[in-house]
């Protein structure tokens, strides 16, 4: 259930429809079995969305990591972080004084760590923005169930909780800013590739996340769906729509081609999307693609 302001605001809890289901069902029952899974598919998808659905319906504590390109062992593992002086004066005999001082140097876990000791359901998001280098401690964790500790004197490495899960998601290799993923890696992932989700559902969500009538819902999928024409299908994604039908209804703007402010403001949300995928084309020539299709159900008539 969403909370008012939750709707307000468009976001809230994830929106299961039957294009979801069948994903969900599938990753549970690979989860459940042992298999760690990777979801991968353009930004806006919904990949993270997805895992924090699924991993909140294991029922157990969820941590996530965000991948980057500075991440690294010390940030997943730990790392010795300053010292912890201890110092003792012995003055009980006036005539003798006795000092000890003890100073150990302190080890601080990483994000890791009390996930793989205590079961947790991990979240690595866009792991693939993060060097190879820093994931290749999760060949041997998801293939010896154990997780090694570089840099820590007292262990040389951590036994994996039996009920340790874990659930990467990724953009595709083209995508700016991320590596490419080790096939070893990947060769102990279940991987389900992520599409831009239905007409059908894309309202819905609309609906559920915003508080959209229907008949407004379609309207905004319809204009946005026409836009992904142009380019692979992807672009714009579901954060446009969402973003259209969220500061529309929170600003009582009127969801119907002819009015200025909803014109305004599928600009202002599309415009950059749009020549994303149409890179030589001048902003003019955009802002007239857009109010074409916003008016092109008007032009029918």
């Amino acid at each position: 259930m969403l909370n008012p302001s939750d709707k307000q605001n468009g976001t809230g809890e994830f929106v299961s429809t039957p294009f979801f289901e069948n994903i969900i069902s599938r990753t549970l029952h690979y989860l459940r079995a042992g298999f760690p899974v990777h979801f991968v598919g353009p930004t806006g998808v919904g990949k993270s969305s997805l895992a924090l659905y699924i991993a909140k319906q294991l029922k157990r504590k969820v941590t996530v990591i965000r991948g980057h390109h500075e991440l690294s062992n010390k940030d997943l593992l730990g790392q010795y972080s300053g010292v912890r002086k201890k110092e003792i004066i012995d003055n009980y005999i006036h005539t003798v004084f006795k000092k000890e001082q003890e100073i150990k140097p302190v080890w601080i876990d990483g994000q890791l760590i009390e996930a793989v000791k205590n079961g947790h359901v991990v979240i690595y998001d866009e792991f693939s923005r993060s060097l190879p280098e820093a994931n290749n401690i999760f060949l041997s964790l998801l293939e010896e169930k154990v997780l090694p500790l570089y840099g820590n004197g007292k262990n040389s490495f951590i036994k994996c909780h039996p009920d340790f899960l874990i659930i990467f998601t990724s953009n595709p290799d083209e995508y700016a800013g991320t590596f490419h993923t080790q096939d070893a890696l990947l060769d102990r992932l279940i991987t389900i590739h992520l599409d831009s989700c239905d007409r059908e559902t894309e309202i819905e969500i609309l609906n559920q996340k915003t508080g959209l009538k229907k008949h407004e819902a379609e309207e905004v999928v319809r204009l946005v769906t026409n836009l992904r024409s142009y380019g692979n299908g992807f672009c714009p994604s579901l954060r446009a729509t969402i973003m259209i039908a969220a500061v529309a209804k929170k600003s009582n703007i009127e969801i119907t081609p002819t009015d200025i402010q909803y014109q305004a403001l599928c600009m202002d949300v599309l415009i950059r999307p749009m020549t994303q995928i149409l890179p030589k084309q001048p902003p003019v020539k955009i802002r007239e693609l857009i109010l074409k299709e916003i008016l092109r159900r008007e032009e029918k008539k």
